[in-house]
């Protein structure tokens, strides 16, 4: 069998071709495969709900009560 040329992620058919591959992947992957996947996401989160306390923190100490409020609006 032929190996297929890769899908082009710069258009819109191949990105959406790479996702519905991606999400095949996942449903018909082993357990441990799908675990891994969910602990890349939750990492991912962690990491992001960290940045956005951090910034908050620097935010409230530069320009205090009213800065904080600001920038969450």
């Amino acid at each position: 069998m032929t190996q297929r040329k890769p899908y082009n992620p710069n258009t819109k058919y191949g990105r959406r071709k790479l996702r519905e591959q991606a999400h095949y992947n996942y449903v018909n992957g082993t357990p441990e495969y799908r675990k891994d996947i969910d602990n890349i996401k939750a990492i991912v989160w962690v990491v992001i709900i960290a940045i956005v306390i951090i910034i908050g923190f620097i935010i409230y100490s530069v320009s205090g009560v009213e800065g904080l409020l600001r920038w969450l609006k």
